[in-house]
């Protein structure tokens, strides 16, 4: 009887939520992915500011997010060339925040970030995705050296 009865709880449990299951990004798989778009494609190391109130809440408040956020922000900073990180870049730039059920990307203004921004005729954007790689927060400098390797045509091994 204990057994059918703790049976029978169980069952009337409601299932957990599955988590989501991402590949962990890297610079050198997020640069072969861009780079192979259709869309062009510019990668900028800067400062990113925006007004965090405007981003989708995901799991610790909306169970149901829409899928899609736009969010205006500013980037200032440099864009990659085969020098480097050299060209001066001040643009306002879309957050494309993307949601996966109750998932979201997510940034901080006034953060550090190396981006892939596509460039859309004047206009440049960001995917912000649940499992990142459009955009690397507090980027390290190994970081900011894989992405110039890339941009070089040297090592840029994707694992």
């Amino acid at each position: 009887m204990r057994h059918a009865l703790l049976a029978l709880v169980m069952a009337l449990l409601p299932l957990q939520a599955h988590a989501l299951s991402c590949l962990a990004p890297t610079v050198e798989r997020s640069f072969a992915r861009f780079d192979a778009a259709p869309e062009v494609y510019i990668v900028v190391h800067g400062r990113l500011t925006f007004d965090e109130s405007a981003l989708p809440k995901g799991m610790t408040v909306d169970k149901d997010p829409p899928a899609m956020t736009h969010v205006p922000a500013t980037l200032l900073g440099t864009s990659l060339t085969q020098d480097g990180f050299s060209l001066p870049f001040e643009q306002d730039v879309t957050l494309e925040v993307s949601c996966l059920g109750p998932w979201c990307g997510s940034a901080q203004t006034g953060e550090d970030v190396l981006a892939f921004l596509r460039k859309d005729e004047e206009a440049y954007a960001i995917a912000v995705e649940p499992c990142g790689g459009g955009m690397f927060g507090t980027p390290k400098p190994d970081m900011l050296e894989a992405a110039t390797a890339c941009m070089r045509d040297r090592d840029c091994t994707v694992e």
